[in-house]
């Protein structure tokens, strides 16, 4: 591989990096909602309760977060609106009804019932 090819590729990489914060989390939560779940163990939230959660985690389901009465309330911090249609394609696709995604100040507020 020449020696532009690689300086190339590096300079892609770097500009990445330089995306502000919101908009980097917003592009992995969207590509991430698109990926099939990998499956995990529980992990159940408090009944009325929301959970603060990062991209990475809805890797194994977002079912793994429900409360006992079926109800999902995650938070997800420094994520903008356009992400919404991806989580709520990724929460009907693992079975949820009553799925909202709410923009607020700080993030996404996502709830749903299985």
């Amino acid at each position: 591989m020449s020696g532009k090819g690689f300086s190339e590729k590096r300079r892609v990489a770097d500009s990445l990096r330089l995306l502000p914060r919101r908009a980097w989390r917003t592009l992995q939560l969207s590509f991430l909602a698109l990926l099939p779940s990998r499956g995990g163990a529980p992990d159940p939230g408090v009944a009325g309760e929301v959970r603060e959660c990062e991209p990475l985690q809805i890797r194994g389901g977002m079912g793994r977060f429900l409360d006992v009465g079926g109800e999902l309330l995650l938070f997800f911090p420094d994520c903008l609106a356009p992400a919404a249609p991806f989580i709520l394609f990724r929460l009907k696709r693992e079975g949820f009804s009553r799925c909202s995604v709410e923009v607020t100040k700080r993030g996404l507020l996502v709830r749903g019932r299985r």
